[in-house]
């Protein structure tokens, strides 16, 4: 693993902490937000500074944090709602992360 990886780690962590005050309540609306404040700047960040190797390590970095979200929450006791929301968590962090670099390509591209 290499030291975007780690630094895509500590960016999500930073965001996690900050944005998990703010979006505290249940509801997928609510999910979707909270994963929009997430995934959506590191999209930016990497579609900014775009090079493959920190393509895969966005992508692996960003599945591998909701991962152990998931596996935390299950550790301490937070019961898993529904199985669906699951899925379309991960589907709204591809999705995020995805625009955030096509949004990142176009500001570079601008300078």
């Amino acid at each position: 693993m290499n030291s975007a990886f780690w630094r895509y780690i500590l960016i999500l962590s930073v965001l996690f902490i900050f944005w998990g005050q703010f979006f505290v309540t249940d509801g997928l609306l609510n999910q979707v937000s909270f994963n929009f404040a997430l995934f959506y700047p590191l999209g930016f960040l990497v579609g900014y500074r775009p090079r493959l190797e920190n393509l895969r390590s966005a992508y692996l970095a960003a599945l591998l944090f909701n991962c152990l979200s998931y596996l935390a929450a299950v550790v301490s006791g937070i019961p898993i709602e529904s199985w669906i929301v699951v899925g379309l968590d991960f589907l709204s962090l591809l999705v995020f992360l995805k625009v955030g670099m096509i949004i990142g390509q176009r500001a570079q591209s601008k300078n």
